[in-house]
């Protein structure tokens, strides 16, 4: 395809040839109904899947190739969607989880040895204690500002110490659900100095141990409140604002940890910081923060904010000793609503701005990218014609497939008997009734194939470029020119006698073989299917393909059964059928079967024969094997299958969470 080298080549390696393996140290968790949380334990390396995903990679314990896992899962309906497989390969391998030879591991990350160990019970009920009797005392007791400097000074001193122990106290409850610690150490560089330790590896542990350990942050900061409270009333202040940061709706404060536990399932890595090249546009990105985005847990974290916003207001009216109420009613009478209003107002009209650019923005680009094509088209037909020289020549016939088979001395013999020919623009090259004693090679430029009926105007059924071969039917058959060939563009053609032809080619293939590939190669150049697969592509589906001929009334798949067979329409017409009436009429070029063998199915439909003709057909095995082999060929089918059933077409079926290795 014209995207065929956009994926970079290392992508393209890990995704088509090298073995991947799944790495021995590894944890997996589910952490959630619907979550696989699987940690790299070398290197601290987290992935967090659903038990599909999971299930997916633990195909491969014993080293496998992508593609062979990948035509296992689609025949055994158990595929995920193909981008989202690639992007679970390519996460894996940089994560760790899957290895292959020559890609070394991420660098190790030890965790420490952490002695202290609290466990779920007696922390849930300590903790719901330390609120209950913090909040009580807070409501009961009148809250008043500090009366000297140094309670102030005391106050922050404190703060610093319930910081400090709100830290150990999570990273001891972590440890007894099973999490293991990191980086423990002293963060100097902070408007309140304290002990820190990163407890990352929450992710690790199931949602109860979660919520355990946001709850135990929060603790001590309730129970200074209600000590103070009770004994030193004069650091009140300082210590509410320490637990009023807490409870704040900033990302990684403990409430909002406390939130995450209870109300949002762990983001996957799969939907976001996509590493897949075919992912990374910024159309699929948006699509995908749509999707993905948890709205119920950000209308929580909205609704949480105004309740904060509005705690941290009484508190402010607490301590000045002023009446809330009395506050409200004058900022309405200074007209403080109407300021607010137009504030919300302006910044609500420069989102709507900013999102219309953005979509003009995202609709002209197909627009930008089709001119910048045609340019491009423009400025390669205007470059001068590439010289002719014998290292060019050996290339292109080492990639076509008439001759790529050949010996290389063959190739050296071959080269001197090619014959450039220079043409203009409206020259005809072959005409269609004369007789042919050559076959040519475009080495540059563009032709065009066409049909001359006996009455009408000739139409256009091919366009040739560089590499590619006409005139061969003539030569192998005996007979007169099929085709008029006609130059679009200033065109070099290397040209080959009938006698050089019969003796350095066709003695090392049968004339059927060399018309066959000659013929489904150029035919796949020209249908819309496979017109912009890659060279190698078109090779390997030509390799496997073989022709099926056809009758008027002859059934090419029965209603009801299983189909075992891709077919294209190479020439003549079939019809579709369904509950005894024709649906649709598919003529050359078209193609079917392909969504029964990707969902393992029967035929929905049954295609009968109208005319007489041919079809290039594959079994369903090499069929799988070949949207395997090349992942943006894979993509396409799958984008096909999916636009014609109306839904995606992956996944089929749920593979089940195993806890441990198969």
């Amino acid at each position: 395809m014209s995207e065929a080298n956009t994926a970079s080549p290392d992508q393209n390696t890990l995704l088509t040839l090298s073995v991947l393996k799944l790495a021995s140290d590894l944890q997996a968790t589910q952490v959630r109904l619907n979550r696989v949380a699987v940690k790299f334990r070398p290197a601290r390396t987290h992935l967090m899947l659903t038990p599909e995903q999971w299930s997916v990679l633990q195909c491969f314990i014993v080293g496998r190739r992508a593609p062979d896992v990948l035509c296992e899962l689609i025949a055994n309906r158990q595929s995920l969607p193909l981008a989202e497989y690639y992007e679970l390969l390519l996460k894996a391998v940089h994560a760790g989880i899957l290895q292959t030879a020559g890609r070394s591991a991420p660098p190790p990350f030890a965790p420490v040895s952490w002695r202290w160990r609290f466990h779920a019970t007696p922390v849930l009920f300590l903790s719901l204690m330390a609120f209950g009797f913090g909040i009580a005392f807070i409501l009961l007791r009148p809250l008043s500002l500090p009366d000297h400097l140094w309670h102030l000074l005391l106050g922050w001193v404190l703060v610093c110490g319930l910081t400090s122990v709100s830290n150990f106290f999570a990273a001891s409850t972590l440890n007894g659900a099973g999490g293991e610690i990191y980086t423990p150490r002293w963060k100097l560089r902070s408007p309140t100095p304290h002990f820190a330790v990163d407890t990352e590896d929450i992710i690790m542990v199931p949602r109860a141990d979660e919520i355990n350990v946001a709850l135990v942050r929060l603790a001590p900061f309730f129970a200074a409140a209600f000590a103070a409270s009770l004994y030193l009333p004069g650091v009140v202040f300082p210590v509410l604002l320490g637990l009023l940061f807490q409870l704040s709706p900033i990302r990684h404060s403990p409430m909002m940890g406390l939130l995450r536990a209870l109300y949002r399932d762990p983001p996957l890595d799969t939907a976001r910081n996509f590493t897949f090249t075919q992912r990374q546009s910024l159309l699929v990105l948006l699509i995908a923060r749509l999707k993905f985005t948890d709205k119920r847990f950000l209308l929580t974290c909205a609704g949480y904010t105004v309740v904060w916003l509005f705690l941290l207001f009484l508190a402010g009216s607490a301590l000045l000793h002023a009446n809330a109420w009395e506050l409200v009613e004058h900022f309405h009478e200074s007209r403080g609503l109407e300021v607010t209003g137009v504030v919300l107002l302006v910044v609500m009209a420069a989102m709507v701005i900013g999102a219309l650019g953005l979509g003009l923005w995202i609709a002209i680009q197909p627009i930008l990218e089709w001119r910048k094509a045609r340019r491009e088209l423009r400025t390669a037909r205007d470059v001068e014609m590439p010289p002719v020289a014998s290292e060019n020549i050996r290339q292109l016939l080492t990639t076509h497939v008439l001759f790529r088979d050949l010996p290389p001395a063959q190739i050296e013999a071959l080269i001197p008997c090619l014959q450039p020919e220079s043409h203009q623009p409206g020259s005809i090259v072959v005409r269609q009734g004369e007789a042919g004693d050559k076959l040519y090679l475009v080495y540059g430029g563009a032709v065009e194939v066409l049909r001359e009926p006996a009455v009408g105007q000739p139409e256009r059924v091919a366009e040739l470029g560089p590499g590619e071969v006409f005139g061969e039917i003539a030569l192998l058959r005996g007979v007169v020119r099929t085709r008029t060939v006609r130059c679009t563009a200033p065109s070099v053609l290397l040209s080959l006698s009938k006698r050089d032809f019969d003796g350095l080619v066709l003695p090392r293939f049968s004339r059927e073989a060399v018309e066959t590939a000659v013929q489904k190669v150029a035919f796949l150049k020209r249908i819309p299917l496979s017109r912009q697969w890659s060279p190698a592509a078109i090779a390997a589906f030509a390799g496997r393909a073989t022709f099926r001929e056809f009758q008027p009334g002859e059934k090419l798949v029965i209603f009801g059964d299983t189909n075992q067979f891709f077919h294209v329409v190479y020439e003549g017409e079939l019809g579709v059928e369904k509950n005894g009436r024709e649906i649709a009429r598919l003529k050359v070029g078209d193609f079917f079967g392909e969504i029964s063998l990707l969902q393992s199915s029967t035929a929905t439909a049954a295609v009968i024969g109208r005319t007489p003709g041919r079809c290039l057909m594959l079994v369903k095995r090499d069929f799988l094997e070949f949207v395997s082999r090349d992942f943006l060929i894979g993509l396409q089918f799958e984008k096909i299958s999916s636009h014609r059933i109306g839904r995606p077409i992956f996944p089929l079926a749920h593979a089940v969470f195993v806890d441990e290795r198969r």
